[in-house]
C-alpha cells in the first residue's frame, strides 16, 4: 500500500469512527473496532515513513 492510499484510508476510517461515535457513543464495539482498525493503519503508515 503506498503512503497515498494509507492517508487516504486513514482519513476515511477517522471519518468514520467520529460518526460512529456520534451515533452510538465512544464505547460502542462497532467504535471501538473501527478506532483498533485507525490504530493499524497509523501504525503501517508511521513506519513506511520511518523506512525513508
Amino acid at each position: 500500500m503506498t503512503k497515498h492510499s494509507l492517508l487516504t484510508n486513514i482519513e476515511k476510517t477517522r471519518l468514520e469512527m467520529i460518526l460512529l461515535a456520534h451515533q452510538f457513543g465512544y464505547s460502542n464495539p462497532h467504535v471501538v473496532q473501527c478506532s483498533q482498525k485507525l490504530d493499524l493503519l497509523l501504525n503501517d503508515y508511521s513506519k513506511k515513513i520511518n523506512m525513508n
